[in-house]
């Protein structure tokens, strides 16, 4: 890149995500020899710039994946817990009875 002048041109200071506006407005105010030049000095980042947008699809897609996975975790241990309060909330009206009826034997209910 150094060789073709990329690393040391104008454009390659520029922000990636900002070339095509810069780009598009060097072509319309200085034609398409201008835009060439610009073109050349500048593709290293527009590539870039393509392939981080990629990137960043892929890891956003992974990340909704992985949050998916974790709903539905914390849905399983929700549930779960909700099944844990009901059986004990079961068993106490169970011990309830147990005591009502055993104080009753002894006549003291």
């Amino acid at each position: 890149a150094d060789l073709q002048g990329v690393n040391n041109s104008f454009y390659s200071e520029i922000n990636p995500l900002y070339l095509p506006e810069v780009l598009s407005l060097v072509g319309q105010k200085h034609g398409q020899g201008e835009l060439f030049v610009a073109l050349k000095s500048s593709i290293a980042g527009v590539i870039s710039t393509v392939s981080r947008k990629q990137c960043l699809r892929q890891q956003r897609a992974y990340h909704r994946a992985r949050i998916d996975d974790i709903e539905a975790e914390i849905a399983t241990i929700e549930e779960a817990e909700e099944e844990l309060v009901e059986e004990i909330r079961s068993e106490s009206r169970s011990n309830k009875r147990r005591r009502k009826w055993w104080w009753g034997l002894w006549g003291g209910a």
